[in-house]
């Protein structure tokens, strides 16, 4: 995957619904390593799914919020932003 310009990065920091792709990059896990698992994590691990709705992307807020309860961190109303 190739790295996108800056200005494409400054443009996508505040999406809510992400692509693969652009939750792969955000969470700077390497592709090869994270495609493979995103199914297992949705179904044996809760995480979030892609919703039709919004294009088969997946909500970032959930997204975080899953991570930091993952990691044994407190989930509060305010974490995932």
């Amino acid at each position: 995957m190739t790295s996108p310009r800056p200005e494409t990065l400054e443009r996508e920091k505040d999406k809510l619904y992400l692509l693969d792709t652009e939750l792969i990059r955000r969470l700077g896990v390497p592709e090869k390593v994270l495609r493979p698992i995103l199914p297992t994590l949705e179904s044996k691990y809760s995480f979030p799914r892609k919703q039709a709705l919004f294009g088969n992307r997946r909500y970032w807020p959930a997204v975080k919020a899953w991570l930091d309860k993952h990691n044994g961190l407190p989930v509060t109303p305010n974490s995932a932003r």
